[in-house]
C-alpha cells in the first residue's frame, strides 16, 4: 500500500531528530583525547617525530577497516537482482548511523574507568588527570576504529534481514542493537577480560545472531524462495568487489587494536588465514555441487571465513600452519553452511537469512571463540612442556594474567599492568563465557528489536509485495524493469505518489525510437522515471 505524504516524512524526520539529538550529546559529552588536544609546550623535533609515528602506526589501519566498512560491506550485499540501490546506499546511511550512535554508547562506559582514576589520584593525594575527569567521552583514532567495528556488527545483521527490512526499520534495528552491543562489550572490559582482538565474538557473532534473531521475529513467507532474491550476473560481479575489497584488508581489522609485536602477529595469521579460507571455498565448491562447478555465492562469502575464525586468536603465538588450518577448517565449514544449513534454517526453523550471514559470520566467529579457548588454555609466560611460551606479550595479549603485584621495570616499560594473575584454564573459561554473553545477548536484544519494529507500523515494514525491491524507496532507471525476474507478478514499477498503486512504464517517444534505430552498435540511454 502507497504511503501518504505524511507517512513518507516520518522516516526522515527521525533522523533529522536522531541527529539533534546527537549533535547536543555531543556537545555536551564528547571531545579530543591526549593526541587530538592542542599541543603542549615541547621541542619541535619530538613533536614532529611523535606525530610522525602515530600516524604510521594507527591512522593507516584505520583507513583500512573505513574502507572496509563503506566499500567492503556495500558492495558484498549488492547481489541481489533488484536491490543494489538498497544495498549500497542504506549500508552507507547505517554506518554513518552507528559512527555517531556509538561513540556515544561506547563512551558511556569508559565513565567507569574515569571515575575509578578520579577516586584513585584523590587517595594518592594527586591532581586528576584532565584527561581522566568524569564524565567526558574521549575521542581519538582508537575510537574510531572501535566505532567503525561497531558499525560492522549493524551491517552483518544488516544483511540477515537485506531486503526485507525497511530502511526506516534498519535505522531503528541499529539503534537498539548498539546499546545492546556496547553492554557486551563493556561486560567484556570490565569483567571477562577475554581476548578477541579481531572481534570475531563481539562483532561477528554478535551481530550475526542478533540479525538472525530480528530475522526470525520479521519472518515472512511469501520470502521464502523468492524470485527476486537473486542474482543476474553483473550484480555477482559488484559483489565480488565487495569481497576482493574484505578480504585484502582483513589483516588490518584484525590487527587495528593491536599493539608491538602483537600487533604483527595479527597480520600474519590473518594473512596466511585468508588464503586458508580461499582454497578451502574452491575445493569445497567442487565436492558439495551436484554439477561439479564453482559457485559464486560460495566465492563472495566463504573466501572471507578465514578472517573471521582467525580474529580472536589472530595476536596469540599459534603459529602460520594453525592461521592456514583454521582458514581451511572455517572455508569448509562456511561452505557446509550455505550447503546444509541455510536451506534447513530457511525451512523449518522460519529463519531467513539474506546475504548467509550465519554462515560467514556466525559459524566462523563460533568457531574463533572455542579455538581462542584453546589457544588461551596452553598459553604460558615461560617454557613449559607443552604450552606455548610467550613470555611478557602473554601480559599484553591477556591482560588479566598479569600479576596482580610486583611487575618488574620491563613489563611496566612495555605497558603492562597490573592484572588478577588469572592461570591458563582459567582464561580459557573467560574465553567461553564472552562468546556465550555474545550468544546470549545478542539473541535476547534481537529478538526483542525484532519485535519491536515488526508490530510498531511507525517504522514502516516492506509490504509483502516488494520484498527485495528498490522500487517504493528509489527513482529507478527505465531499464529497471529488466532485471525482474521471468514471471514477477509485481513487474511494474511502485509509483510513490499518494493517489497511485502501480503504473506501467510509457513507451518511448517515437524521436527516441528513430534514434535508437539510427545507431543501432549503441546502447541507447531512455529518460528515468520523474
Amino acid at each position: 500500500m502507497a504511503l501518504t505524504k505524511l507517512e513518507k516524512l516520518m522516516f526522515p524526520g527521525f533522523l533529522l531528530a536522531f541527529e539533534v539529538v546527537f549533535l547536543i550529546l555531543f556537545g555536551l559529552l564528547v571531545d579530543y583525547d591526549s593526541t587530538g588536544i592542542p599541543d603542549p609546550p615541547r621541542p619541535q623535533a619530538n613533536q614532529e617525530a611523535a606525530s610522525a609515528e602515530f600516524t604510521q602506526t594507527v591512522y593507516p589501519f584505520f583507513q583500512d577497516v573505513h574502507v572496509m566498512i563503506f566499500v567492503g560491506f556495500g558492495f558484498l550485499m549488492t547481489f541481489l537482482r533488484r536491490y543494489g540501490h538498497g544495498s549500497i546506499a542504506f549500508n552507507m546511511l547505517l554506518a554513518a548511523f552507528a559512527i555517531q550512535w556509538s561513540t556515544l554508547t561506547l563512551g558511556v562506559f569508559t565513565f567507569i574507568d574515569q571515575a575509578e582514576a578520579e577516586d584513585d589520584a584523590r587517595a594518592a593525594g594527586v591532581p586528576v588527570d584532565p584527561q581522566d575527569e568524569c564524565c567526558t567521552i574521549r575521542v581519538g583514532i582508537a575510537s574510531l576504529v572501535g566505532s567503525d567495528f561497531a558499525a560492522a556488527a549493524v551491517l552483518i545483521t544488516m544483511g540477515a534481514v537485506l531486503g526485507r527490512a525497511s530502511p526506516f526499520q534498519l535505522v531503528i534495528i541499529a539503534f537498539f542493537e548498539l546499546m545492546f552491543y556496547a553492554a557486551n562489550d563493556a561486560l567484556n572490559i570490565h569483567v571477562l577480560q577475554a581476548a578477541d582482538i579481531g572481534g570475531s565474538m563481539i562483532i561477528h557473532t554478535f551481530g550475526a545472531y542478533f540479525g538472525l534473531a530480528c530475522s526470525f521475529m520479521l519472518f515472512n513467507r511469501k520470502a521464502i524462495e523468492h524470485k527476486r532474491n537473486s542474482s543476474v550476473y553483473h550484480s555477482d560481479l559488484f559483489a565480488m568487489i565487495g569481497t576482493l575489497f574484505l578480504w585484502l584488508f582483513w589483516p588490518s581489522f584484525n590487527g587495528a587494536l593491536a599493539t608491538g609485536n602483537a600487533q604483527t602477529r595479527a597480520v600474519i595469521n590473518t594473512y596466511f588465514s585468508m588464503t586458508g579460507s580461499v582454497l578451502a571455498t574452491f575445493t569445497a565448491s567442487i565436492f558439495f555441487s551436484g554439477n561439479r562447478k564453482f559457485n559464486m555465492t560460495l566465492v563472495q562469502n566463504a573466501t572471507l571465513a578465514g578472517g573471521v575464525a582467525v580474529g580472536s586468536v589472530a595476536n596469540m603465538v599459534i603459529g602460520p600452519w594453525a592461521a592456514i588450518l583454521i582458514g581451511f577448517l572455517s572455508g569448509f565449514l562456511s561452505v557446509i553452511g550455505y550447503k546444509y544449513f541455510s536451506p534447513t534454517m530457511d525451512k523449518w526453523l522460519y529463519l531467513q537469512d539474506t546475504c548467509g550471514v550465519h554462515n560467514l559470520h556466525g559459524l566462523p566467529g563460533v568457531f574463533s571463540g572455542i579455538a581462542s579457548a584453546i589457544a588461551a588454555g596452553v598459553a604460558e609466560f615461560a617454557s613449559e612442556s607443552g604450552r606455548v611460551t610467550y613470555d611478557n606479550s602473554l601480559f599484553i595479549v591477556f591482560p588479566a594474567r598479569a600479576p596482580t603485584l610486583n611487575l618488574t621495570a620491563e613489563q611496566t616499560s612495555l605497558g603492562i599492568e597490573p592484572g588478577e594473575g588469572r592461570h591458563a584454564g582459567t582464561q580459557a573459561g573467560y574465553q567461553l563465557a564472552l562468546l556465550a554473553s555474545s550468544l546470549g545477548i545478542s539473541i535476547f536484544g534481537g529478538l526483542l528489536t525484532g519485535l519491536i519494529v515488526r508490530w510498531l507500523p511507525t517504522f514502516q515494514p516492506v509490504d509483502k509485495d516488494f520484498l527485495f525491491d528498490d522500487s517504493p524507496y528509489w527513482k529507478l532507471p527505465d531499464d529497471a524493469d529488466n532485471y525482474l525476474p521471468e514471471g514477477d507478478e509485481n513487474k511494474p514499477v511502485h509509483d510513490l505518489t499518494p493517489t497511485s498503486t502501480l503504473r506501467q512504464r510509457r513507451p518511448p517517444d517515437p524521436i527516441e525510437i528513430k534514434e535508437q534505430r539510427a545507431e543501432p552498435g549503441r546502447i541507447a540511454f531512455t529518460q528515468s522515471n520523474v
